[in-house]
């Protein structure tokens, strides 16, 4: 794994060389800034699998930086680690909506970084599998549906306003019940979804998704909020406990949207979307249950109102007690 460090503290890059090398990973590279690091990342001859960002630097910050490397279309999904001393919300929220896909922090520990340098490997070979499907739907031209499996949390490449939702596990872990109360979750339900996934293909099933997150987007663009796709034809959005949201009417606006998309279209093999949208999931603020309950919540109070239950579905089904209902 091909890794840039970038940190404005000569000792820290020492540290963090020492507990990389320890841990296996030893193509390593450093950089001390924002801009040296976008003068390796363009001279790079092969691309960086993972980087690890600070967040005060002189300068372009981190969280800047993060952004501008989202921006390289060789980056859009990219694993990219924040290794930084700032825990405010505020921090956390930058980082996550400039595309970070995890968050430690300072002073880092030998287990915890182990752990997300697994996790680090695991995304790169879910989006590498990810990836090759979608090149080979793009090469091929033909029904690919069967590559695209129903229950995948698939990344929306078109999509750059949806997080992969390992990224929303990782930003409500790092945040913790507490710092999370004033915040709620909402799922969205693609009633259809396993219909469409049956009869369209993998890009087109893909990009039915991709229409259905902009038309989530565009309901929620009132508020600061987290998208996500977690699989199953479910997304699930984290907005501010206090915001004005009318669900009723968020849910009509979103599936008016998807008919307009789909009356523009012309004629297509498979239905028209239908989503709903469920009731908030919010987080007990002295609850010692694990924070990625919210989520799971939430996407089980959207399916409640579904047309049927998919087999299989035991992590959202038993994820959370009915007391959180």
């Amino acid at each position: 794994m091909k890794i840039l460090v970038v940190d404005d503290d000569p000792l820290f890059l020492e540290l963090a060389a020492s507990l990389l090398n320890s841990l296996g990973y030893n193509r390593l590279h450093f950089a001390k800034s924002a801009d040296d690091a976008l003068s390796q990342i363009e001279q790079a001859a092969t691309p960086f699998d993972c980087f690890l960002l600070d967040i005060q630097m002189p300068g372009m910050d981190g969280i800047e930086l993060c952004a501008c490397i989202r921006d390289i279309e060789t980056y859009r999904h990219t694993p990219i680690v924040m290794l930084t001393a700032m825990t405010e919300k505020h921090y956390v929220d930058g980082a996550f909506q400039a595309g970070a896909s995890d968050y430690i922090t300072k002073p880092i520990e030998r287990i915890e970084v182990k752990a997300r340098m697994r996790n680090v490997e695991a995304l790169l070979a879910e989006r590498s599998h990810t990836g090759l499907v979608s090149q080979q739907l793009k090469n091929a031209e033909i029904d690919f549906g069967k590559s695209v499996r129903f229950e995948d949390p698939v990344l929306l490449h078109d999509a750059a306003w949806v997080l992969p939702f390992s990224s929303l596990e990782n930003y409500v872990l790092r945040l913790g019940n507490m710092r999370l109360f004033n915040t709620v979750a909402y799922g969205f339900h693609i009633e259809n979804a396993h219909e469409i996934h049956a009869r369209a293909s993998g890009l087109e099933f893909i990009d039915m998704l991709t229409d259905v997150s902009r038309a989530i987007r565009d309901a929620l663009s009132a508020f600061p909020s987290f998208l996500s796709y977690a699989g199953y034809g479910d997304f699930c959005a984290l907005v501010p406990k206090l915001a004005h949201f009318d669900r009723s009417f968020a849910q009509l606006q979103i599936n008016d949207a998807l008919q307009l998309t789909a009356d523009m279209s012309g004629e297509q093999s498979w239905p028209v979307p239908k989503v709903k949208l469920g009731a908030a999931q919010s987080c007990k603020l002295l609850s010692f249950k694990d924070p990625t309950d919210m989520l799971y919540g939430a996407i089980k109070k959207a399916r409640r109102g579904g047309e049927r239950e998919f087999e299989g579905f035991t992590r959202w089904q038993m994820g959370v007690s009915d007391e959180n209902r």
